[in-house]
């Protein structure tokens, strides 16, 4: 784990929040309705370089999870997709994995059933990771505004603040402030199938 966090000028923060905007606005609610549908599809379209120049570079790297039956990669682990930032400040280049379960409508709406099942999804990514994410896709006049959200204040039943997503991109994944910087993590999140991923994380849970 870096013992800094890189800080950027406004331009590269600019660009980072931007290209988020897009990525949101690219996807119509309309095309593609369905909660998982519209997660991958949002997804896909984060990944790309988002800013390279004088300052450095940014670019992120999108994993959409295996969900089909009792084996698959999000049953197993718990999260739907993983975004991998590559930061660099043109001295130091750092790569950390975020692991994230997305909800379509806000979490304090869900039921107590609801709930119980996102925790559980949680405590599967904490297998990974130790600051695991949701994403809320809120909804409102046809458009959709997904923010991310502390799964472990979820998982504590603590009072959290969503972040808009461009904000959260920003504020925590271009400074380096979150995500998960293990070799073995990083590498295993960039496959759908999360098949290097049962080795690592016994491995973790010795440690």
């Amino acid at each position: 784990m870096p013992k800094h966090a890189f800080k950027f000028p406004p331009e590269v923060v600019a660009a980072v929040k931007q290209h988020v905007r897009k990525a949101i606005a690219a996807v119509n609610p309309a095309r593609f309705h369905q909660e998982a549908n519209y997660t991958s599809a949002l997804v896909s379209q984060l990944q790309g370089e988002v800013y390279k120049g004088e300052h450095g570079s940014v670019t992120f790297e999108s994993t959409v999870f295996d969900d089909r039956g009792p084996n698959s990669a999000e049953s197993r682990f718990g999260a739907d997709h993983a975004i991998t930032a590559i930061i660099s400040d043109g001295h130091t280049t750092i790569r950390k994995a975020i692991l994230v379960q997305a909800k379509l409508g806000h979490i304090d709406t869900m039921s107590p059933s609801e709930k119980d099942s996102l925790k559980s999804q949680i405590r599967k990514m904490k297998q990974l990771v130790n600051a695991p994410k949701v994403m809320e896709i809120s909804e409102a006049a046809n458009a959709r505004a997904p923010a991310m959200i502390s799964g472990n204040q979820v998982l504590g039943d603590q009072p959290y603040k969503p972040m808009t997503l461009p904000e959260y991109f920003a504020a925590r994944v271009t400074t380096t402030l979150d995500g998960c910087t293990d070799a073995e993590v990083v590498a295993a999140v960039q496959q759908s199938s999360l098949s290097r991923i049962a080795v690592t994380a016994k491995l973790i849970r010795k440690q």
